[in-house]
């Protein structure tokens, strides 16, 4: 008797009702049948939940938050209510196509050592139309196949640019991951918010492989009202960009000096392009400097004791 192929668990913490309709259809129309889809309701209104019982989809999980949970609760209240053992993370303004969960999924069924698959994914706006590419959505390759997991975060990190994926993008092994007091987007003692997706695909990354298709198996939507386009969102990712940096080297990531001083070179240039601008306001200004010379400093500090030691 064949062992029946692994249930996948397609996750929407929902909150957006003006694009959850796509994201929820996008779901329901893989190609891959055995999934289950949980839709954590955290929106204020009714809309999210009328979509979901008007559609009558036996696979379907639908739970109302009575109050509001917020990104991270959400989000990890997703991952709680997943009977899967492989987990894809849908954004409730993203889309899927067709063939997503089909191609990722059978990628991990069939490499144990793999622990998390990404792919191509395109960026489109408000009306679901094709843009180009910005510089996270930059292909990795241009042929599929399996990397490093400290290779490709090294790789992210250095960049300071999360290549891998949002949530919407990647599949992952539920039991890879390892939930830090119970908080999905936790690493080190700090919780991650601009950063959260990455900070979970570095935990995945480490020690095992990662897959990437070539395909383009999701679509990422930018639009104005997402947090992270935000001024106030853009200074802490700033931050969480040399906490991330820390925790990651920390967990076996920028092993080499010069790594290291490539990823606070990336976060250097990151705060002062945000100065360059003129937006940031006096108190803002203040902190980048702060931050800027905090990063300075730790720079200082690596290439000193590289010097030491090559000595």
């Amino acid at each position: 008797m064949s062992t029946p192929p692994p249930l996948v668990s397609i996750l929407i913490p929902a909150y957006n009702e003006r694009f959850f309709a796509e994201a929820f259809t996008s779901a329901r129309a893989q190609t891959y049948r055995n999934i289950e889809i949980v839709v954590s309701d955290d929106s204020p209104g009714t809309v999210i939940e009328t979509i979901v019982r008007e559609a009558a989809d036996a696979r379907v999980r639908y739970l109302r938050n009575a109050t509001r949970l917020g990104f991270d609760a959400n989000f990890t209240q997703c991952f709680d209510l997943a009977l899967g053992e492989h987990i894809k993370f849908l954004n409730d303004d993203d889309r899927l196509r067709p063939a997503c969960v089909e191609m990722l999924s059978s990628v991990l069924a069939s490499h144990p050592a793999v622990n998390l698959a990404t792919s191509r994914r395109v960026v489109i706006d408000e009306q679901g139309r094709a843009q180009p590419d910005v510089v996270a959505t930059t292909p990795i390759s241009h042929v599929s196949g399996l990397f490093s997991g400290w290779e490709l975060g090294n790789f992210a990190l250095a960049n300071s640019v999360n290549f891998i994926g949002e949530p919407t993008t990647v599949l992952f092994r539920r039991s890879a991951l390892k939930l830090e007091d119970a908080h999905l987007f936790r690493w080190g003692g700090r919780d991650y918010h601009c950063l959260a997706d990455l900070s979970v695909w570095l935990r995945l990354l480490a020690g095992g492989l990662a897959y990437y298709a070539s395909a383009t198996l999701s679509e990422y939507r930018i639009h104005g009202a997402q947090e992270q386009r935000k001024g106030d969102v853009g200074l802490s990712c700033l931050t969480e960009r040399l906490w991330i940096a820390r925790r990651a080297r920390d967990a076996g990531f920028l092993a080499s000096p010069g790594l290291y001083l490539a990823a606070l070179g990336s976060v250097t240039r990151r705060c002062e392009a945000w100065l360059a601008t003129g937006a940031a306001s006096e108190a803002d200004r203040v902190t980048l400097e702060q931050l800027l010379a905090e990063v300075a400093a730790e720079a200082r500090a690596t290439e000193s004791a590289h010097a030491r030691d090559s000595a």
